[in-house]
């Protein structure tokens, strides 16, 4: 899993993230907040409030893809050709 978000209201997302960067990230952007339900090391929440721009959002879903990609064993990723 690398993204939730309730789908009906689309209000927030939580993605995976790099331990090393969230905190950063967290304090230069007031949309990210601690995840309620996930490690706040490894997720954050993403506010959906029009403050982060779309290349940026798109860019961390990706990261959030390839760092659930890299827990996946080299035998999965090889069946789903990753």
């Amino acid at each position: 899993m690398f993204a939730v978000t309730e789908v009906d209201s689309f209000e927030s997302i939580g993605i995976r993230c790099d331990p090393l960067t969230i905190d950063e990230l967290r304090t230069e952007y007031a949309a990210l907040q601690k995840p309620p339900y996930f490690s706040d090391r490894h997720w954050t929440t993403i506010i959906m409030d029009q403050t982060i721009p779309d290349k940026l959002l798109l860019e961390w879903i990706d990261n959030s893809y390839n760092l659930a990609v890299k827990k996946l064993t080299r035998k999965i990723r090889a069946e789903l050709s990753l």
